[in-house]
């Protein structure tokens, strides 16, 4: 089993630097592509933006579960976490709202 691992991986290995062997359709390349993450410190930025709402949610939730659960307490709890879901979606650049100038004729 060992032997047929070795057979199949020095078939298929590539050395680096190499190109791959090109299988594909005409005018179309197969060659692999290393993902670069340009945005690494707006996507961690935003991660940690969701992860600060999920916890204020989580919070407002045990407030309003030791509040008891009655209707005054339910309706603090909607205010608030309305409150909470708008200042996430304003602070993330990819939820603003585009605005441009339309002209209607």
């Amino acid at each position: 089993m060992d032997l047929a691992t070795l057979v199949i991986a020095t078939a298929l290995m590539v050395p680096p630097n190499e190109p791959v062997v090109d299988h594909s359709q005409p005018y179309h390349s197969t060659q692999p592509t290393i993902r670069t993450f340009e945005r690494r410190d707006e996507d961690e930025a935003r991660r940690s933006n969701w992860n600060s709402y999920v916890r204020e949610l989580e919070d407002l939730w045990r407030e309003y579960r030791q509040a008891g659960s009655t209707v005054r307490a339910w309706n603090r709890y909607r205010r608030q976490a309305y409150q909470a879901k708008r200042r996430f979606i304003y602070n993330d650049p990819y939820f603003a709202p585009i605005t441009r100038n339309v002209e209607f004729e």
